[in-house]
């Protein structure tokens, strides 16, 4: 019951920053979490309960990880003229950051990404993503404030309420997938290939055998690809406090795909758009050799 509530504590609420983290998958390969933001669900007969502030944590204790059966991919070449030096994994967390930040033109992203342990965070998120699982803890995002936006559909005949997922609840997330849809994808790319060798760093200190994290980044793409077009109205039950989906086999699916079905229909489309085209610039990447 716990596991359940701790899910739809999230339900929908990972979305925005989620869309961040496929930004960042691109460009610095900090994953494809930045849209995912947390859904406090709306108690009947008190007002919306409020999401929790983000965890802020100055030593990471990074979740454990966990070794998923990623095939191999070769890992992208260092660029031969770096526009800058790249700085030390432990004094990174400015430029990787900023990076982050640019990749909006009116800077819209400044106020989701946190500003510590960013590139430790986001390889954290991906390495999350490739078993199709979101981060729990030490997020590399700030959350949406906002409730979950339902609708009553019925009463079924064991007294328990249907809710539906409403087209108000998908316009939120209308303004982060526009921003990602228009992220420059060789500007993305580029900013990847020359952040990669301290993401790669990064990804070693998880403790994984497969330490290349070109293919994890692949990988979390395809789960997010993976998630399922669902037809009609979304319903949702509320056992206890929290919503989770009716059907059971949607509540079963790894929560990545989950999140990609409350995103509502459109905006899925267009992520996965997107995230066809960033998979085709990295997988054409120059590789080492």
């Amino acid at each position: 019951m716990r596991e359940n509530q701790r899910e739809d504590m999230q339900m929908g609420g990972y979305i925005k920053e989620w869309l961040i983290a496929l930004l960042v998958t691109a460009a610095v390969a900090f994953g494809i979490y930045w849209f995912a933001v947390r859904d406090i669900p709306k108690p009947d007969v008190p007002a919306p309960v409020p999401e929790t502030a983000p965890e802020t944590q100055s030593n990471v204790d990074l979740e454990e990880p966990s070794e998923p059966v990623i095939p191999p991919a070769p890992e992208p070449a260092e660029p031969e003229d770096p526009p800058r030096q790249l700085p030390d994994l432990n004094d990174s967390d400015e430029e990787a950051r900023k990076d982050i930040i640019s990749l909006s033109s009116d800077g819209a992203l400044a106020k989701w990404i946190v500003p510590d342990e960013v590139v430790r965070k986001w390889v954290a998120a991906v390495n999350t993503a490739t078993k199709g699982d979101l981060m729990h803890k030490n997020r590399p995002f700030n959350n949406l404030k906002d409730s979950i936006v339902v609708k009553d559909l019925e009463t079924r005949d064991d007294g328990q309420k249907v809710y539906v997922l409403s087209q108000e609840n998908y316009q939120r997330y209308d303004q982060p997938v526009r921003l990602f849809a228009m992220v420059d994808t060789d500007t993305a790319v580029n900013l990847y290939q020359f952040w990669y060798p301290r993401l790669k760093q990064a990804y070693g200190e998880l403790g994984l055998k497969n330490k290349n994290f070109h293919a994890a980044v692949l990988a979390a793409i395809d789960q997010a690809l993976a998630a399922p077009e669902v037809e009609g109205p979304i319903k949702l039950v509320r056992p206890t406090v929290y919503y989770k989906f009716e059907d059971e086999k949607l509540e079963k699916m790894p929560g990545l795909h989950k999140l990609m079905i409350r995103l509502g229909p459109d905006n899925a489309a267009r992520v996965k758009e997107k995230l066809r085209e960033l998979k085709s610039a990295l997988q054409n990447m120059p590789s080492e050799q």
